[in-house]
């Protein structure tokens, strides 16, 4: 992997993070008169306005909606069909002002075994606050997520976008503009008699050969075989409200997340939406959602804590404890404030959840913050179109990331959000997961803090980095080792930039210092930022006295079968350079594999292998994956207490281990990866 280090971590952090804020963006400015003034690509595009994201379209104060119900603690066995009684009774009020009112909950511990769904517009859920004296909804029972808003969407899949509401009437006409770039806000159509200042707009932009082979997604392959990046039969689909109409030239309220080039994607339709049937303004506030600490993998994991399927949503003040893939935001115009996660133990295995899922747009997450290693912060799913906003935001633990990750979403800002212990990646997953491909277009960090960057610019469309202070990284997409991409634009790094926020910035200038104050700023400068300091964990190593750093020290690990029903014999024992522990299979079973993810293109050329006292196996293979393909490393017989295997240097993204004969159980104590110079 190439890597450019423009300065170094800890040096630059702490320096450069107490510089004055008197750099200049080249991409966003603001003139003599104060006005914001943006710099175009060759072919027009430009960072886009973001201001329309959260509750109502952007800097609209949440409601405080009177309180119609209250329900105490029974310190029963399960409180959660009297929390669902309340909440239905309040649901079947009449409208006054698009709310029916609160459900409160008191102080106390409220024992809950399913999800709470909130399916009925204008309810709010309360509790009584996070702290000691505060409301815990403690989760136990079968796997579910605490509290669920909107209709019927209980089992949808994480990582789903929920499509129902995208439906059109009418007749659809099509852009006829050569290339409508990113950032704009208007587009010619065939047709625009069929439509009114003031109607919403269904615009669905195809997925199309041609796109695909532009971007490079028609010849990934994973262990030999063809993966595929998006279906020609989607679409990405994208709202907006006209607010001109001059001949069959059509202005909408908010600029467009993505390009439309005809030459790739030709007959891009637009269509008149019909009404929605999301549920609206619905809350959860000042509560405590709490479950077990559990030492597993996300996919095990039993409890998630909240999914919003509705519009014009907010969720604030809310403490969720070890709970996975927390929270999701399958609506729109969703606000997500101060809401803080707690980790207690690393997610473990190389698949990692997301704290915050973005499958909506115009969604912002706003002063939250996260401790918890070996997960994605904040992902996108696939076909997401922006703006959607990260702000403000802490994010803590080891090989943690903001990673958009699947195919292709656009219009996302990374803004005054520090990621210290991990990495802000705009970029190309490459067959990840299941051919995650290029996730991103059209995103911009702005004044962030993270300990690396990946920034990449896809084919026909760009990234940026602005103000930014950390790591600058290149790399191919994931699982090649060669060619190495492209970066992406990075503007002023190391030194941020004198607009303190994007964000506020934008939305200051559509709607006044006012907006600012209804979201809890006061104004656009540093003070508003407290945690924007540099939080580096100290990094742990592990050193072989011959062969050097083990490169495979605390990586995340994916094993066959660990004994017993507790993580004692798990397989991040044979990683954690500790010779005394180590991963073992139950008994009687004969073979096994351990899969370690180097988290990215790391050069190795020997390895060390160690079985734990009692030696066992007698068959075994060591793989790396290299350009997607699995590549032996060495095979054989017995380990025994010490096999050191050295061998040509390859890039690896993963190494496996398969243990192909045994006499009984196996059992790994270490297995450390190298590169000797």
């Amino acid at each position: 992997m190439k890597k450019r280090n423009i300065l170094s971590v800890i040096c630059g952090l702490i320096a450069c993070s107490s510089l004055a804020q008197n750099a200049k963006s080249q991409w966003v400015y603001k003139d003599k008169t104060g006005k914001l003034t943006y710099k175009t690509t060759a072919t027009g595009d430009r960072i886009m306005d973001f201001s329309h994201a959260g509750y109502m379209g952007g800097g609209v104060a949440l409601p405080v909606v009177q309180v119609r119900r209250t329900v105490k603690s029974s310190g029963g066995a399960d409180d959660t069909k009297q929390i669902q009684n309340a909440v239905n009774e309040v649901a079947a009020m009449p409208l006054v002002n698009g709310f029916r009112g609160t459900v409160l909950l008191g102080p106390g511990v409220f024992t809950c075994s399913a999800s709470i769904t909130l399916s009925a517009s204008g309810v709010v859920l309360r509790g009584s606050g996070t702290g000691p004296n505060g409301t815990i909804i403690k989760m136990t029972g079968s796997r579910h997520t605490a509290i669920v808003i909107g209709v019927d969407n209980t089992n949808i899949a994480l990582g789903r976008t929920e499509r129902a509401d995208d439906n059109e009437e009418g007749k659809p006409t099509t852009i006829t503009d050569a290339y409508v770039p990113a950032g704009t806000n208007s587009f010619t159509v065939v047709d625009a008699s069929g439509f009114a200042v003031g109607d919403t707009l269904v615009i669905r932009r195809p997925v199309t050969e041609a796109w695909i082979h532009l971007m490079g997604m028609d010849d990934m392959k994973r262990d030999g075989k063809p993966q595929t990046w998006i279906n020609k039969s989607a679409k990405e689909i994208i709202k907006r409200k006209i607010i001109a109409i001059n001949g069959n030239k059509v202005t909408v309220n908010i600029s467009l997340p993505d390009s439309y080039n005809a030459q790739y994607v030709p007959g891009t339709t637009v269509a008149k939406s019909a009404a929605s049937r999301r549920v609206t303004q619905i809350g959860v506030e000042d509560l405590h959602i709490q479950c077990p600490p559990l030492e597993t993998d996300y996919g095990h994991a039993p409890y998630a804590g909240i999914r919003v399927g509705g519009d014009d949503c907010w969720v604030k003040n809310v403490y969720c404890q070890e709970t996975m893939n927390t929270t999701v935001l399958a609506g729109n115009r969703i606000t997500m404030e101060r809401v803080m996660i707690r980790h207690t133990f690393t997610n473990l295995g190389a698949s990692k959840p997301a704290d915050f899922s973005l499958e909506g747009s115009q969604n912002l997450i706003d002063r939250c913050d996260v401790t918890g290693g070996n997960t994605y912060t904040v992902w996108t799913s696939s076909l997401i179109a922006g703006p959607n906003v990260v702000l403000n935001c802490t994010f803590r633990g080891i090989g943690s990331r903001i990673q958009p990750h699947q195919r292709w979403a656009t219009g996302l800002l990374i803004d005054n959000c520090t990621v210290a212990d991990g990495g802000i990646d705009f970029m190309n997953r490459g067959v990840a997961g299941s051919g995650h491909g290029w996730t991103m277009g059209w995103a911009v960090a702005w004044n962030c803090i993270a300990k690396t960057y990946i920034i990449q610019n896809p084919p026909g469309a760009a990234n940026w980095a602005i103000g930014c202070i950390g790591q600058r990284q290149q790399t191919a997409r994931l699982f090649d080792s060669t060619p190495v991409l492209g970066e992406g634009y990075f503007d002023s790094h190391g030194k941020p930039v004198a607009i303190q926020s994007l964000y506020l910035a934008q939305l200051e200038e559509r709607a006044g210092i006012k907006a600012l104050r209804n979201i809890g700023y006061s104004g656009n400068t540093l003070a508003q930022f407290p945690n924007k300091k540099p939080r580096l964990t100290p990094v742990k190593t592990d050193v072989d006295k011959t062969l050097g750093l083990n490169l495979a020290f605390e990586r995340p690990v994916n094993t066959s079968e660990v004994r017993g029903t507790t993580r004692e014999f798990g397989g991040e024992k044979a990683l954690d350079g500790n010779s005394k522990t180590y991963w073992a299979t139950n008994d009687g079973q004969t073979t096994a594999t351990l899969e370690v993810d180097m988290e990215g293109p790391v050069d190795i050329n020997a390895l060390k292998i160690s079985e734990a006292p009692g030696s066992r196996i007698e068959g075994y293979k060591i793989e790396a994956q290299v350009q997607s393909d699995w590549t032996l490393l060495s095979e054989g017989g017995s380990i025994g207490d010490n096999r050191v295997v050295k061998f040509p240097k390859v890039t690896a993204w993963k190494v496996k281990l398969t243990i192909t004969k045994s006499k009984d159980h196996p059992a790994i104590s270490d297995f450390g990866l190298y590169l000797i110079k």
